[in-house]
């Protein structure tokens, strides 16, 4: 009994020994199978370029990479993009480069700036009307060189930072640091499609990117510590965003009330009918956000009803303390001449979406 247990222990480590042996020589010879060790490298914003560990870009990417340019209208330091990766990772780079050019606070004033986001990169009628905004505003509202924007287009994409959560805070705490955050007034405006649950839809090709909440955008403004807000979402169902905003310091205009749709978009559009009442009409017409939003509500109203469409009504709601400072800011502007709309000439390059407005 004994010698037979000594013999199973001896042949046990005779194995052991031999499968020990298989292992070492395996590894060496390439034909055990290991494990990789990953190994952290700093990046490096001169990023090398590796066609082969490259996927193949998306067609209208791949054809819009030779056309970026750095020239006087568009001053920029980021290198061509060569994937999804490299346009996220150029993200930091354009925030910076849009808010050095940021006009300075003017001391003793209440001054104007703002912000435009458009959502849908599917679509130029987004792009469209926030390309307007700071023509209107530098005319109109002595906001030159105080307008930032973030914008979703294969046309924009290499020199204007992209329209998502992210970029969104970082751009309102970049444009804080420049302004008085608690005497100038800060206009936000977003364009996009809206959904039945109130949020604002963000796309860019076939980037995972976050949609854009009420919460969001109340928490951005809070976080960048932004008293003065006037507020405008130009989307279906936007009237839904106005709780979650609402404060004394805050005024909110949005495109229709929180159970309606809004019309004007689609690949074949210029511009909203919201962007065009307000913005190109009212605004034109009036340097008082409340009266140009009285102005497109009946200006959209007889579109609806020319149309038979089921009226968007539009929503207004302001704080018990913003309009009262609104005035002390209008009593010293000299607004300019009408500014004309002239969209992009730039046809979409994205297939259209299905998405409702």
């Amino acid at each position: 009994m004994r010698l037979r247990l000594l013999l199973w222990l001896l042949t046990w480590l005779a194995l052991c020994t031999v499968f020990a042996m298989g292992f070492l020589v395996g590894r060496n010879d390439g034909i055990w199978p290991h494990t990789t060790k990953y190994v952290a490298v700093a990046p490096s914003k001169s990023r090398p370029s590796s066609p082969s560990a490259t996927p193949p870009l998306p067609d209208w990417l791949a054809a819009l990479l030779p056309t970026q340019q750095d020239d006087a209208d568009n001053p920029t330091d980021i290198d061509p993009v060569a994937s999804y990766e490299d346009l996220m990772y150029a993200q930091p780079d354009l925030v910076d480069a849009s808010l050095h050019h940021l006009r300075a606070h003017t001391s003793g004033t209440i001054d104007l700036y703002a912000l435009g986001f458009a959502g849908d990169g599917d679509e130029n009628v987004f792009r469209n009307e926030v390309d307007y905004l700071p023509k209107l505003l530098a005319q109109r509202f002595g906001a030159g060189g105080r307008t930032v924007q973030l914008i979703n287009s294969p046309d924009t994409f290499n020199r204007t930072p992209l329209a998502t959560r992210t970029n969104l805070y970082e751009t309102l705490s970049g444009i804080a640091k420049t302004m008085d955050p608690n005497e100038d007034i800060l206009l936000l405006f977003l364009t996009s499609h809206g959904s039945h649950d109130h949020q604002l839809y963000v796309a860019m090709g076939a980037m995972p990117l976050d949609q854009l909440t009420p919460t969001d955008i109340r928490d951005a403004l809070d976080a960048a510590h932004i008293r003065w807000r006037v507020v405008v979402i130009s989307a279906c169902y936007s009237g839904g965003f106005i709780p979650a905003l609402r404060e004394p310091h805050t005024m909110i205009v949005t495109a229709a009330r929180s159970d309606r749709t809004s019309f004007g978009c689609g690949s074949d559009s210029q511009i909203t009918w919201f962007g065009k009442a307000f913005l190109t009409q009212a605004l034109n017409q009036t340097t008082d956000f409340h009266d140009a939003y009285l102005q497109a509500s009946q200006t959209i109203a007889s579109w609806e009803k020319r149309d038979r469409e089921t009226p968007s009504e539009p929503q207004f709601w302001e704080g018990s303390l913003i309009q009262q400072h609104l005035d002390t800011w209008r009593a010293s502007l000299t607004p300019g001449a009408p500014v004309a709309f002239v969209p992009a000439t730039t046809p979409n390059t994205l297939p259209p979406r299905n998405a409702g407005r």
